[in-house]
């Protein structure tokens, strides 16, 4: 038996129970009925340059502009009522937010969400547009999380995690149901990673609708910290990160991510921020849509091709669009 099939075995049992398949498909009857059916999109000029067949799952389209409220939404809908009487409470730098405040806003429930004071301001307007109350805390992981744990210990709220949470995840994962709907073949998947809960969910499902599928994670250089976990194959926590991603500005991702993440991802690779602003402006000019970074990173990495492939038949998930107006001046 080779080294990475002992790895992958070995995450394998620690991972069973967790999440499985049949909680996507439980999540997906929870959401559909509320969820846009986002499309998939394609390019042929972008698949002349890349030499290969490429779809975008387009989540920017998705209610408050990204794949977040699909997980947001399937966790609140799995408490008790008594959860939900006494409110729940998030900590993000906006998608999450936005996500978290909808879905409490739909349940009739109050939600409290902490963000880092220098967060995109048309994530916090979107914040508060939903009937959320908005606290803000420092830039770093540790003070939002301190926050929150501050405001849970005096109010009974209920943590909605924006990232390491099994109800969570099983949500996120409905992007690939979505996308078998339309296709039922692919080579590869391409999913950003920040916390980890998109990728997670991502991949459980796809490795169980696609057969042969690579499963790639991709981070930028500058938060690059499940890239070094997964190569160490330990959790590696950044001391700091700098990216143009701001929804990868976490310092690691979470335990539950981290063990799906080992059994079920093929790769994690990098990309430079300089790579993210042309994708996002082939985004706008040629197929006229809006991406924000860290949407644009998982198709920047199939447009810069860092795997050399060609011929192949390739998905890259675009996770949100609610880019900052002073960066959409840059690209448009």
């Amino acid at each position: 038996m080779s080294r990475d099939i002992a790895w992958k075995n070995f995450w394998e049992d620690r991972v069973e129970n967790m999440i499985s398949f049949s909680d996507i498909e439980h999540a997906y009857s929870v959401l559909k009925p509320l969820v846009h059916k986002t499309p998939l999109l394609s390019s042929r000029t972008f698949n002349s340059i890349t030499g290969n067949e490429v779809y975008f799952k387009a989540e920017n389209f998705q209610r408050i502009g990204a794949f977040k409220f699909r997980g947001a939404y399937n966790k609140i809908a799995s408490l008790t009522d008594a959860q939900r009487r006494a409110g729940v409470v998030a900590h993000s730098s906006g998608n999450h937010a936005q996500g978290v405040a909808l879905a409490a806003k739909l349940f009739g429930i109050k939600a409290t969400i902490v963000m880092p004071h220098d967060s995109v301001s048309s994530k916090v307007e979107g914040t508060k547009g939903y009937g959320a109350e908005v606290v803000f805390c420092g830039t770093t992981i540790d003070e939002r999380e301190k926050k929150t744990d501050e405001l849970i210990r005096q109010y009974g709220y209920t943590l909605i995690h924006p990232y390491n949470d099994p109800q969570l995840i099983a949500g996120q994962g409905t992007v690939v149901l979505e996308i078998f709907h339309d296709t039922k073949d692919l080579d590869y998947l391409f999913v950003p990673i920040g916390g980890g809960g998109l990728v997670s969910g991502c991949a459980v499902a796809a490795k169980n609708l696609f057969p042969n599928v690579r499963v790639i994670g991709v981070e930028t250089e500058g938060a690059n910290d499940a890239y070094q976990s997964f190569r160490e194959k330990r959790i590696v926590k950044l001391t700091k990160v700098n990216t143009i991603a701001d929804g990868m500005r976490t310092s690691s991702v979470g335990p539950l991510n981290f063990e799906i993440i080992m059994k079920y991802v093929d790769d994690v690779i990098t990309i430079s921020d300089d790579d993210i602003l042309p994708m996002m402006k082939f985004f706008f000019e040629r197929m006229k849509i809006v991406v924000e970074p860290t949407g644009a990173v998982a198709p920047a990495a199939v447009m810069k091709n860092s795997l050399r492939m060609q011929g192949k038949k390739i998905c890259a998930v675009i996770s949100g669009g609610n880019i900052d107006p002073a960066l959409l001046r840059q690209i448009a």
